[in-house]
């Protein structure tokens, strides 16, 4: 009985090996990994990732931090409304504390 490769649909025998279209191996397995394939145990303690390297073509990369650029823009606004209000309540305290010279730079006119 013929069923769809898991990778290129292509309809394969059920019980093939490998896909003879894309060389997928198990290509009628639907789920979980390749018989034989193992499973992934931590032994020990964890030791954890190093990533050597992210080989990310120069356009998508390009719209990656573009995408960032723009996530970015209401995390400022945001920042810019809570330093301005912060801003005003402490020159308020000092106006508070020191009207004299708030009061006397107002009243006297520019030359």
């Amino acid at each position: 009985m013929n069923v769809p490769c898991r990778q290129c649909s292509t309809p394969v025998d059920e019980n093939a090996a490998i896909c003879p279209v894309c060389g997928a191996s198990n290509p009628a397995q639907r789920y979980g990994p390749a018989p034989g394939a193992g499973s992934m145990q931590m032994t020990g303690g964890y030791t954890g990732v190093t990533v050597r390297d992210i080989d990310i073509p120069f356009g998508r990369l390009v719209m990656l931090i573009l995408k960032f650029m723009v996530a970015a823009i209401p995390a400022y606004l945001i920042l810019t409304i809570i330093m301005f209000m912060i801003f005003a309540v402490f020159a308020g305290a000092m106006a508070a504390m020191m009207p004299e010279i708030f009061n006397q730079a107002a009243a006297t006119p520019p030359l």
